[in-house]
């Protein structure tokens, strides 16, 4: 009878085996979760940057949520990037929800009579013209404001406008931030 030797490399032995072995598996989970949109990663300082998961929460006032770019506020992504940003998405919290007034006719943003912030400058850091949405209206059933006041000129609903719930890919919560 023939025996057969079976060589078990110890991990000690091996370290660089042992660490490639474990990066490729952390990258095929990370691919994974990445694939389908189950994380994101935020590069833009209107929210903190970092990874955000998706959650099974419904958008309400507080949530963060991501959606593709507006059709209103595509001209300016087309006349900022030469694209029309249509499989770009955007990452905003909510601050005003149906039955809210928002009035963006001043020069601020008022949501029920308080005034929140400040409307955008008319350029963004580039000198490119801002878009700016001047309204004064109760928001429907489905429409939700979202504002950013981590920079002064933030992208948001006072640019484009409300977003409908159509428009919401998800609610977000902050997995790793910095």
């Amino acid at each position: 009878m023939r025996r057969i030797k079976l060589w078990i490399l110890p991990v000690k032995a091996h370290p660089v085996l042992a660490a490639g072995a474990g990066v490729t598996s952390l990258l095929a989970i990370f691919s994974m979760l990445f694939a389908d949109r189950q994380i994101v990663i935020n590069t833009s300082p209107s929210v903190a940057p970092g990874f955000y998961i998706r959650s099974a929460a419904f958008p309400r006032i507080g949530a963060i949520v991501d959606f593709r770019i507006p059709p209103s506020a595509r001209p300016y992504i087309f006349a900022r990037t030469g694209r029309l940003g249509s499989d770009w998405y955007i990452l905003k919290p909510i601050v005003a929800g149906p039955g809210d007034e928002v009035d963006t006719t001043g020069g601020s943003l008022v949501i029920d009579g308080r005034r929140v912030a400040p409307m955008p400058p008319p350029t963004d850091y580039l000198g490119k013209p801002l878009p700016l949405w001047r309204s004064r209206r109760v928001l429907g059933a489905g429409e939700f404001f979202v504002f950013s006041d981590r920079i002064p000129n933030s992208f948001d609903s006072r640019c484009y406008g409300p977003i409908n719930q159509s428009q919401i890919e998800s609610v977000r919560t902050p997995l790793l931030t910095w």
